[in-house]
């Protein structure tokens, strides 16, 4: 079985999703990925992982709307927005070839698709509570807080859009949807191993 992890910033994901991966056994999927795909791209994983939460500049934006509407302004064929999601994509389809595993972001959701072998999980939690808790577990104020909480989110929506055409916060999207709010850490990871227990039944 394949676990896939899309979360909103702030609502503790990471911390479920490894616990549920050690619960079941899986491989968990995490800071690996940006490292094998940077070192495909010969780039570093930094700025592989921060695409995800990083949204255009308008210069960025403006290049990719010329190169889509003049193909001849693209050098080489292809530009790295491009070359980056296709080993994204790549990545995800390798490790998800593992099985038994838990990947945590990088649209594998969609990459993946509907399938029986995999189980496509949604992390969420009230706005006010992921404030809290960011504040907390990184030492920021509120201000930065919230604007790391809305800047995040605006970018992840975005890199949806931009890359599968897709309404990130749509509920058909995914299999398991969790308010990680109302549980705790060891209520949420038992929720999705429950799921995957379900679903090899």
């Amino acid at each position: 079985m394949i676990v896939t992890i899309s979360n909103r910033f702030g609502s503790g994901a990471l911390a479920v999703a490894e616990l549920a991966a050690q619960r079941l056994g899986y491989e968990y999927v995490d800071e690996q990925l940006p490292v094998v795909v940077a070192k495909r791209l010969q780039t570093s994983p930094e700025s592989v992982d921060s695409e995800e939460d990083r949204s255009p500049t308008m210069g960025e934006r403006i290049v990719r709307m010329l190169e889509l509407a003049t193909p001849e302004v693209r050098a080489g064929g292809t530009t790295f927005d491009e070359e980056l999601l296709r080993e994204v994509q790549a990545a995800v389809r390798e490790y998800a070839s593992h099985d038994n595993v838990v990947i945590v972001g990088r649209g594998a959701h969609v990459i993946l698709g509907r399938r029986p072998d995999v189980l496509r999980v949604f992390m969420y939690a009230p706005r006010d509570w992921r404030l809290r808790h960011i504040m907390e577990s990184h030492t920021l104020d509120e201000k930065a807080a919230r604007a790391e909480i809305d800047r995040i989110d605006k970018s992840r929506a975005e890199y949806m859009r931009r890359n599968y055409d897709l309404n990130w916060n749509e509920p058909g999207n995914f299999d398991l949807q969790i308010d990680t709010s109302t549980f705790s850490i060891e209520g949420a990871a038992g929720v999705i191993v429950a799921a995957v227990r379900e679903r090899q039944a």
